[in-house]
This record gives structure tokens, sequence and C-alpha cells, in this order.
């Protein structure tokens, strides 16, 4: 696995589907090691039988903002020196994968993001003759359709993979308008680990945030960036405590817009109703969803065109029988069935929103069918298993020479 982003430490979401992918492939008998840049967050140890590999690209920790979510502001612009550590980085991926061969002998590579690890993958893979996978996680797709740098460098390790995989359909028709071949696309959904989201300690988690006991909780979890809607939730807000006035917002995560939301919740006199606890790590996000009478995933087209792949937390919520009121946006709505296993809203539009929310908090009988159906779904088609064995095919298909898509 080449990839820019990698979960750094125990309760880092960064990367958590390159983890849990290569921790399935372990406990299916496969042989795993992941190229991932340096970041001084990076905590060592085992990672359940993954062999991990952070390379240096700049001495120093100053500098080191490629991956982790640390390349874009707001997730709409490059920062201002990324393009100068481009060079460097991909450099130093492609010494250590060249590197890691001689030694360990790889059947494969699979490379994460188009950009930058689909296209340094590219030339690892025609420098030692492996065949290669690419995946496309969102952001990746969004950065090649606004830069004809970036869309050259995917392109050309698009035509040398074997297959190249979206984590929504709509994501591979955006790539296939940006160069990829139609013949070597394949949609393939994150995946989740429905166990993992059985059970949780909800309470001590809400009384950890001075949530009452009975209060209905609506939550939301991500980074803080334009394209998860966020501000539309903080919008819909005051109109769903008209309806239900002991209801609680808490919108877990960080980023570049941590400080412009908690000043529209203020704005609208919500600042003790709508909270932001910041970072939720990975470890504690079964006890955040198990607190919520519904989950909010209002995603949305942000000013720039940049949209949701297919947002984890949609799968993790689902996974934790809790009703989610979702955008039908990008790949949402390929996941969530309205009215079946959730319900949908037009992105953008916090009127719907409202009207989505109040309904879900006053009606537990919905919430209950709607949680139970979102649950058996995700157990059926989106648990981690189900999805590395789709993967474990095209892998066997691109080392037998066949091709990987279909």
């Amino acid at each position: 696995m080449i990839t820019s982003s990698y979960p750094r430490h125990a309760g880092d979401g960064a990367g958590s589907y390159v983890r849990s992918l290569s921790r399935t492939l372990v406990r299916m008998g496969h042989a795993v090691h992941v190229v991932a840049p340096y970041d001084p967050l990076a905590v060592a140890g085992d990672d359940q039988g993954v062999v991990v590999h952070r390379f240096r690209y700049v001495p120093g920790d100053r500098w080191c903002l490629m991956g982790h979510g640390r390349s874009l502001e707001a997730d709409t612009r490059m920062k201002r020196v990324v393009p100068l550590l481009v060079p460097p980085y991909a450099l130093a991926a492609l010494a250590e994968t060249l590197h890691l061969h001689r030694r360990e002998r790889f059947d494969l590579l699979h490379g994460h993001w188009a950009v930058p690890g689909g296209a340094i993958a590219g030339v690892a893979s025609r420098l030692l003759g492996l065949p290669l996978v690419i995946t496309l996680h969102g952001s990746d797709v969004y950065v090649t359709e606004h830069s004809r740098a970036y869309a050259l460098a995917a392109r050309s390790g698009y035509r040398r993979a074997g297959c190249v995989t979206a984590v929504s359909d709509d994501l591979r028709r955006r790539a296939v308008a940006t160069g990829l071949a139609e013949a070597t696309s394949l949609t393939i959904p994150c995946g989740v680990d429905p166990a993992r989201y059985a059970t949780c300690d909800a309470q001590a988690y809400r009384a950890r945030l001075g949530i009452p006991a009975e209060a209905p909780v609506i939550g939301a979890l991500g980074r803080l960036v334009h394209k998860k809607g966020f501000t539309h939730l903080v919008a819909a807000m005051p109109a769903v405590l008209a309806s239900v006035p002991d209801a609680y917002c808490v919108i877990g995560g960080d980023g570049d817009l941590a400080g412009d939301l908690a000043a529209q919740a203020r704005d609208c006199g919500l600042d003790g109703r709508i909270l932001f606890p910041g970072h939720v790590s990975w470890e504690d996000t079964p006890a955040f969803y198990g607190m919520c009478a519904a989950v909010a995933v209002p995603s949305v087209v942000d000013a720039h065109g940049n949209v949701d792949g297919l947002p984890l937390v949609l799968l993790e919520a689902m996974a934790s029988g809790v009703p989610v009121a979702g955008s039908r946006v990008a790949g949402i709505g390929e996941v969530l069935e309205d009215d079946v296993t959730g319900l949908l809203a037009p992105p953008g539009d916090a009127g719907a929103l409202v009207a989505v929310l109040v309904r879900l908090l006053g009606d537990g009988g919905l919430r209950a069918r709607l949680g139970e159906a979102g649950r058996r779904a995700v157990c059926d088609a989106y648990c981690w298993e189900a999805i590395t064995t789709r993967f474990v095919g095209v892998y066997e298909d691109l080392a037998a020479g066949r091709g990987g898509a279909g």
C-alpha cells in the first residue's frame, strides 16, 4: 500500500480506510506493507500484523504537510507550500518502495488517492514490473478536476493500473471524465466493522459532554470543512429546537472552519445546545454514535465543486443502528435508501433537513425501524470482510495476468 494518510496513533481516523483494509487482508492470510509519510504525531507500534514504513521527505517537523488532511485549507485549495513539497515527497516515497521490494519481493502494489499515492505507485509499478491497483477516495478526484498538473499525474497512474477503484459510483464517473478509462474502473465502496459498533458506553460519553441522560442528541462527525455541510446543520437547529426543545446537537471533529461554526452557533443563540467537542478519537466513535438519537450527514457540493466520495461516518452510524439523515449527494444516496435505511434531504436545504430531523426525533418507531434496517444493510454488504474479499479478487486477477475491473 502506498498512501499519503495512515492512522498515526490508536485514536487517529486519518487514513482509517487503508488501515482497515490492510488489517483485514492480514487476517485473511496476506502479508501487507504500508508506505506512508512521516508525521510528528505518528507513534510506532504493532498494527495487528500490518508492517508500516514511514519515510521522511523534509528535515524536521515544521514542513510535514503532506497527507493526513494537512495539505488542503478547508478542503478547497492546496496550501501554498505544498507544490514545493511534492518532488521530495514523491522521490522519498518511491525510494522507500523500491528499497522494500528488493527485500520483500511484493506481488502487487496498491496506491491510495489518485495523487500522490496513485501516481507514485504508477512509477514504481513501471520500474518493478508489478501489477497495480489504485483507489480513489474523494478529495483526490476534486484536485485533478481543478489542476492540469495533478490531472496529468493522475492519468499517468491510471494508464499503468490494471484496475482503478472508487468508493462511490459518482466518484468513479467523475474520474472517468478527467481521463480514467471506463474499462479499468470499478466501484468498491468503503467498509466498516459492525462488531466494533455493537456495544458502547454511551451514557459515560454523554456525561463527559454534560448532556442530560434523557435528552435527544443529533450527532455529526467529520472534518470541519465546507463540503461536510455543517453550516446547514447549525442553521437548521433553531427550528429543530422549536419543535424538540430538549434536543442537543454535537458536531465532532476539527478543521479550518471550527471558529466559524462556533460563531454561527453563538449568533443563533445556541452556544450551549450545539456542542463542538473537537477531535473525537477513533476509539470513542462507538460511544459517540451510541449517544445519538439520529446522526446527520449533511454533505454538500461546496462552492469550489468539492464533495465527499462516501463518508465513513455514514457506514459507522448505520453499523451502530442509529438512523441517519443524509444529503442526496455523491455516494450517500448509493448507500442510504430513503425511508428504508435512513432519510434523505436535498443538499444545502436547511428547511428540508429540519423536517427530516424533527420527524426522526419525534417518532421512536421510525428510528428503530430505520436503525435496524441500516445496520442489517451494513452487515450484509459493507462489512470489511465483504469489501476486502472483492479486493482480493481484483488482486488475484491482476497477479494472474487478467484484467482487474469488471
